[in-house]
């Protein structure tokens, strides 16, 4: 099979009646990345892949078998998550083989693979180790290990990094990206931290409850968001309502209650006299502070509207600035900003004026109700 080719397929599994269906795919040597802020729901999904829980409908195919009936012992799906710890009374080497003595491996054989997993796994002097005694990054290598000794096709890691310390998050993703490429793995990876999907990803699919509504690369979801609920939860943009007051080649003019005006592309389904959420990436707005007051008033004509601001609050962020800022009408924007010395000057209640490209914000269709 080439490395690349296509392993894990799956077609419109549903946790539930009436539940929309998940369909993805993900072929060997790379790592999907599923984010979705809810655990529960990241739990569902471990679980429906892993066989432990039913699904409702659909398909899941491993290398071109329809696996979906099978029960997770014979399903080459294999699931690594906290809720399933390690045996506290048996040693890191006794966990590891554990499920290979239990179905009739030869000792030889055992002893041959349970080696070959610790020292992938960097786990060589701690084999006589109890669970115990082991820190949250080396009990996850344990965990991945126990269901290495399988070679499994498709690895499901289940929120794996959410008990681990910052180094221990880095090292254990550097990990996992050298068990996808040196051993051609097909890795699904569910999290609930956006930084995970974007080091480990080479596809991503963005949740929203047990739907998703998008996948692709981290590209398309930050410069191509299908709704404004990627644009606002994967690309963590700015939301406005505003009322479109016309569209002319793609670009959306449209109006912030109070009159303010704005301009951003229109998506598909934005039309002249509908409300419409605008989103606009807080590293996307452009933000300059007057010298003296009545300058905001002064913006070039055949630039894009500028919105007269007040800075509220400016946190250093170490390789960025973010600043929030309050419009005339009461709403609040975020903007990030390089952390340059023009910045180190300015304090809150200082005026500023901003603005952004028409290209840089998306004006999607309105799906709530003004409060």
């Amino acid at each position: 099979m080439s490395p690349f080719s296509i392993r894990l397929v799956v077609n419109a599994l549903r946790a539930f009646s009436g539940a929309p269906g998940l369909s993805f795919s993900a072929a060997a040597g790379t790592c999907l990345t599923v984010v979705n802020d809810r655990a529960d729901c990241l739990c569902v999904l471990a679980d429906m892949l892993a066989g432990h829980a039913p699904a409702w409908g659909g398909q899941v195919m491993v290398d071109g078998i329809d696996v979906t009936g099978l029960p997770p012992d014979r399903r080459p799906c294999a699931l690594v998550g906290w809720r399933d710890p390690l045996f506290a009374h048996m040693t890191v080497q006794a966990n590891l083989a554990f499920a290979l003595r239990a179905r009739g491996e030869e000792s030889h054989a055992v002893a041959a693979r349970v080696r070959a997993v610790l020292a992938l796994l960097g786990l060589d002097g701690l084999e006589h180790a109890r669970p115990a005694t082991l820190s949250p990054e080396q009990a996850l290598r344990v965990m991945i290990g126990r269901v290495l000794v399988f070679e499994p096709p498709v690895l499901v890691l289940d929120d794996p990094f959410t008990l681990l310390p910052p180094a221990g998050r880095v090292a254990m993703r550097r990990l996992v990206s050298r068990l996808v490429r040196a051993r051609g793995l097909c890795v699904v990876l569910l999290t609930r931290e956006r930084e995970d999907a974007l080091l480990l990803g080479d596809a991503i699919a963005y949740m929203d409850g047990m739907e998703i509504v998008q996948l692709g690369t981290a590209l398309d979801l930050f410069d191509r968001p299908a709704c404004d609920r990627v644009a606002t939860g994967f690309g963590h943009a700015n939301s406005l309502t505003a009322r479109v007051a016309s569209v002319d080649d793609d670009v959306a003019l449209a109006h912030l209650p109070g009159g303010l005006p704005v301009e951003a592309m229109a998506a598909p389904g934005v039309e002249a006299d509908q409300l419409a959420t605008l989103c606009i990436r807080p590293d996307r707005i452009a933000v300059m502070f007057p010298s003296r007051p009545g300058m905001a008033g002064g913006a070039d004509p055949d630039g894009p509207p500028v919105l007269e601001a007040t800075l509220m609050d400016m946190r250093q962020m170490g390789d960025h600035v973010l600043l929030r800022f309050r419009l005339a009408n009461g709403e609040e924007l975020l903007a990030r900003r390089p952390p340059t010395p023009a910045l180190q000057r300015v304090a809150a209640g200082q005026v500023a004026m901003l603005a952004w490209q028409p290209g840089q914000a998306i004006a999607f269709p309105f799906r709530g109700e003004m409060g």
